[in-house]
């Protein structure tokens, strides 16, 4: 038996790291097992073929929880901001600014659709942009009733027009992980009226495993990070957890402690519990809540620039097969590639986010979007990787779609939960992780107190 702990945290996400972070600043003796040999979970980055990779997320909101948690435990990183937003809607791209820019986005398809209709000779479908924007207003602000309506049966009531329908399910699909036509309208207004709005993002130079790291080294200053370390069983005692059983250089060691933090997901932490230790209305709800996203994600390497050269730039694709988001990464951050290599990252959304994507045809779409939307790829570029995060998957785009977040803590009352299914509503992405962590080891503190 080794050693006891204030608190063991399962699992080396952002949601982890924070809550080690913040436990380990308040004296707390924290230990975090991870099963993998490296830190951060779907916010780290390996080495590929001499390119610097992230297993997930791409970007970091420099206004939000990251920076806020690196700044309190001391990591030092720069970051390089990305204010530059490209739309590409109907073969065409538009640059348009952060402040009204979905005012904007309507102006611009009401000229396409103007366009397009006088190209083909077809009736115009009406943009409708002033109505839409008035009624969504409303609707965020509480002052319209949605009933039962999709997003997209919402939309029904004002526009018809594709090109409106498309930006909206990208909105969607960004923001809230789930296609307009499979979110509940109210869902997504409730999300939009709590959100904070952020919008910043950036890219660490170094890519993210540094960065993790950092964070990982305050946590080792009153306690121990293990990795390559797999969790077995949550032990439970009178019904509260009394420790854990970790697999650590092939022998399986139980580690006591007063509390313990799952950041693998609720619904991955209910075998390491036993169901047994859990009432029926806790699982119901992990059952009918928790709504995991897919996502593809590809590293396309060139050996020029498949997409401008400016620095600080991104993409977003209205209408495509799959791909919804282009990052020219070496264009901000050549440290991330070899020299004279390039590297784009890019996100493709499956047509459901409900049912597991059959990979290979996701393969297929993907590469066609990329293909057309770059067209000296063929000639001067490479799939690097083309990474699917499935629903049934570890790591899927998120755990659950916005909205649908379940309780942090669990029926066992020194069982707490840490990660985008736990955080706090408005949140998304990187900032809801890391702010989950934070918020779960408060809820820990409170317990060691008592």
């Amino acid at each position: 038996m080794q050693s006891s702990y204030d608190a063991v945290i399962i699992g080396s996400g952002l949601g982890g790291l924070a809550a080690g972070v913040t436990l380990a600043r308040g004296g707390y003796k924290t230990l975090v097992v991870e099963k993998r040999d490296r830190v951060g979970g779907r916010c780290s980055s390996y080495d590929y073929e001499g390119f610097k990779l992230t297993t997930g997320a791409a970007a970091i909101h420099y206004s939000g929880w990251v920076p806020r948690i690196m700044k309190e435990a001391g990591v030092k990183a720069e970051f390089r901001e990305i204010p530059r937003v490209f739309y590409r809607i109907a073969g065409n791209e538009y640059e348009l600014a952060s402040k009204g820019r979905l005012g904007m986005l309507l102006d611009v398809l009401e000229k396409t659709e103007v366009n397009r209709a006088a190209m083909t000779g077809r009736i115009v479908r009406e943009v409708a942009a002033n109505k839409v924007l008035g009624s969504l207003k409303q609707a965020i602000g509480g002052q319209e009733k949605t009933g039962l309506f999709t997003f997209r049966d919402w939309l029904l009531q004002y526009t018809d027009n594709d090109l409106v329908h498309e930006v909206f399910d990208q909105i969607c699909a960004a923001v809230v992980e789930a296609h307009s036509w499979e979110l509940p309208a109210a869902q997504f207004f409730l999300f939009m009226a709590k959100s904070g709005g952020v919008r910043d993002v950036s890219l660490f130079p170094g890519a993210n495993l540094p960065v993790m790291q950092g964070l990982a080294h305050v946590i080792k200053t009153s306690g121990d990070v293990w990795l390559n370390s797999p969790v077995k069983k949550i032990v439970i005692t009178k019904r509260a957890a009394t420790g854990v059983v970790v697999e650590k250089d092939g022998n399986d060691v139980e580690v006591p402690c007063k509390v313990v933090i799952s950041n693998i997901g609720p619904r991955e932490t209910v075998p390491l519990v036993g169901k047994e230790n859990l009432d029926e209305d806790y699982l119901r709800e992990l059952r009918v809540k928790l709504r995991p996203s897919p996502v593809m994600l590809t590293f396309i390497a060139s050996d020029r620039p498949l997409w401008r050269t400016e620095p600080g730039t991104m993409l977003t694709i209205i209408g495509g097969r799959r791909v919804t988001l282009m990052i020219p990464l070496t264009n901000t951050c050549p440290e991330l590639a070899p020299p004279g290599q390039h590297l784009i990252y890019a996100a493709g959304k499956p047509l459901s986010c409900l049912l597991p994507m059959d990979v290979e045809y996701e393969r297929q779409q993907n590469l066609l979007d990329i293909k057309e939307m770059l067209p000296d790829f063929e000639k001067h570029g490479r799939i690097l990787k083309m990474e699917p995060h499935n629903i049934t998957d570890e790591f899927p785009e998120a755990r659950t779609w916005n909205g649908y977040e379940v309780p942090m803590e669990t029926p066992v009352p020194n069982l707490f939960n840490a990660g985008d299914p736990v955080k706090s509503q408005g949140l998304a992405g990187t900032s809801g992780s890391t702010e989950s962590g934070v918020r779960a080891a408060e809820l820990a503190k409170k317990r060691l107190k008592g």
